[in-house]
């Protein structure tokens, strides 16, 4: 059998199995969501006890006990869970409740303001022009997403429920066991000589680690800060923008002005000084998390050129939308420590002899 005919066959083989794996990527994508659904709540779980391991190490060097140490860090955690929602959520779920009621009066505005903008680009053809009708399509589409928020999270809370009531436990047995599992690794790993390996997963668990800690306590600093100056400026909602810019503040790069774009338009309607002094507020409030809190907390030091990191927001973003662009800077640190240990283009890495 000649070489042409085998990469004949082999093409056709492969052609075959594309053409098969795409008639039973359904059923492939049923059974990931059943295995993701049954794996979420151990991720969860695993994440949780990744950032409270630090606190149940400082209780126990108090209390000398683990187990005791546990249960303290685990009971104070969900206490102080259960006191912010009890504070947090009734005055969110209200600002929401106002926001889906003020809907068309903030639609019209936004509607009169953008018309009023469009007239002023009267050199640009009327199709290019940034008038509400051009627009409506984008509109309608959030205003309906921001409508179904509330519904979509009460029906997603009630479908994982069964679920989310077993987080606590496993979190606990987690913590437990955390520093027995990770020295059950690191011996197996030095009785199997896989010392590369193991210096591999060791670096990798200190960068994601400072990284998740990190950006947990930038977030809750900036809803705290970001809430507080919003409700001084008399802004809505100001829990509400405040979360959002929190949350989007993960993205690097892109995400302070995406969290920023959400307060500035709507303060814009009120009026256009308000929407700057609110621009200038968050502006100076990222300023401050960049070039001070971030650094001292160390929670982004990736160490990627700004060129790759952006890069990957737009290839995770386009994949899997905002959740891609969040996960984007831990996934990037994965693949560079990935990289530095198992090199394809190197025969033999210098870290292996450490």
């Amino acid at each position: 059998m000649t070489n042409s005919i085998k990469r004949l066959i082999f093409i056709l083989l492969l052609i075959l199995t594309i053409y098969l794996f795409y008639l039973s990527l359904p059923f492939i994508i049923d059974v990931f969501k059943f295995l993701l659904k049954m794996i979420i709540p151990f991720l969860i779980s695993f994440t949780v006890a990744y950032i409270l391991q630090p606190l149940v190490v400082f209780v126990n060097k108090k209390v000398k006990r683990r187990s005791v140490s546990v249960f303290i860090v685990v009971f104070a955690f969900l206490g102080i869970i259960a006191l912010t929602l009890y504070l947090i959520i009734p005055h969110l779920v209200d600002e929401v409740k106002v926001l889906i009621e003020r809907m068309p009066e903030i639609t019209e505005d936004i509607e009169q303001m953008l018309d009023d903008f469009a007239a002023k680009l009267d050199f640009l053809p009327e199709s290019y022009r940034p008038t509400f009708d051009n627009l409506n399509g984008f509109f309608e589409e959030t205003i309906q997403n921001i409508s179904n928020l509330p519904k979509k999270i009460v029906s997603e809370f009630l479908s994982y429920f069964s679920i989310i009531i077993v987080i606590p436990m496993i979190i606990i047995y987690f913590l437990l066991d955390y520093e027995k599992i990770l020295c059950y690794f690191r011996d197996y790993l030095t009785k199997k000589n896989k010392i590369h390996f193991r210096n591999y997963l060791g670096e990798l668990n200190q960068t994601i680690s400072s990284y998740i800690r990190g950006a947990f306590l930038v977030m809750i600093i900036l809803i705290v800060t970001c809430t507080s100056i919003f409700i001084f400026m008399g802004l809505d909602f100001a829990l509400f923008f405040a979360i959002i810019i929190a949350i989007t503040n993960i993205i690097p790069y892109l995400g302070p002005y995406i969290g920023a774009l959400f307060p500035v338009l709507y303060a814009l309607i009120d009026s256009p000084s308000k929407a700057l002094m609110v621009a200038l507020a968050v502006f100076l409030v990222q300023t401050i998390e960049s070039n001070f809190l971030t650094p001292y907390i160390n929670s982004k030091q990736i160490k990627m050129h700004p060129i790759i990191v952006i890069f990957a927001l737009l290839v995770f973003g386009s994949l899997f939308g905002i959740l891609g662009m969040i996960l984007a800077v831990p996934m990037l640190a994965i693949i560079r420590i990935t990289f530095k240990y198992y090199n394809p283009f190197q025969k033999k890495v210098s870290i292996d002899q450490v």
